[in-house]
């Protein structure tokens, strides 16, 4: 069973109207089957209602969301190993494309200490740290 940690933006697509959102979808789906095992860190949860907020959508609504999909997204504190690892992760970057968030790092930290893969939409992430491995885009997924 292949094990992903998806990020906010990808969960966000879960209520905004975006590409790819069929794909995000289908995430959920796999995992309903029991075909996929999908992480997060608890971060998620406040980077989706930071989101929400943003874009003037109910706060009520994603949070019902964030719920219904507890049985199906394990969200859980990072531990000190991959909070390590995070800190790894920030110093991978370049001076003109610059270096991961903590908060991205965190994610991708999920999926490397967890062999899983990192499904993101966020493309400058992605770039930044596509060397590490573990990480797709949600664009290119196929299912």
């Amino acid at each position: 069973m292949q094990h992903y940690v998806i990020d906010s933006s990808v969960f966000n697509k879960l209520y905004l109207d975006e590409a790819d959102r069929d794909k995000a979808q289908q995430l959920f789906i796999q995992a309903a089957a029991g075909e996929t095992m999908l992480l997060a860190p608890d971060l998620l949860y406040l980077e989706v209602i930071n989101t929400a907020q943003r874009f003037g959508v109910p706060i009520k609504r994603v949070v019902d969301l964030l719920e219904a999909q507890q049985y199906l997204l394990d969200m859980r504190a990072v531990t000190d190993t991959e909070r390590k690892q995070a800190i790894q992760i920030m110093a991978n970057g370049h001076i003109k494309s610059g270096c991961p968030s903590i908060y991205d790092a965190l994610f991708h930290a999920m999926a490397l200490c967890n062999n899983a893969i990192l499904v993101t939409a966020d493309k400058r992430h992605y770039a930044k740290t596509q060397s590490l491995g573990s990480i797709c885009l949600l664009s290119e997924m196929s299912f």
